[in-house]
């Protein structure tokens, strides 16, 4: 079984000044038609993913926000 690894797709680029996101979360994003790039940061972000969650049950919306949660606490809160 071949895997192929394209990290341009899963590393993380900037997409605005505070904001930086994989080019699979990009395009997650684009087909919910979220506004991800007027977000300040990853928790503005998670609260609309989880508004579109709760309204849709959705298991791609579900498995982005996991990540992005996980991503946010690693990042943003002192252990």
């Amino acid at each position: 079984m071949d895997v192929e690894i394209n990290p341009e797709y899963t590393m993380l680029k900037k997409v605005n000044k505070t904001l930086s996101l994989s080019q699979e979360q990009i395009d997650i994003l684009e087909n919910y038609n979220v506004d991800y790039v007027n977000c300040k940061n990853l928790g503005e972000l998670i609260f609309e993913l989880e508004e579109i969650f709760n309204e849709t049950g959705d298991d791609i919306i579900n498995n982005l926000l996991d990540v992005l949660q996980e991503r946010d606490y690693y990042e943003n809160y002192k252990k």
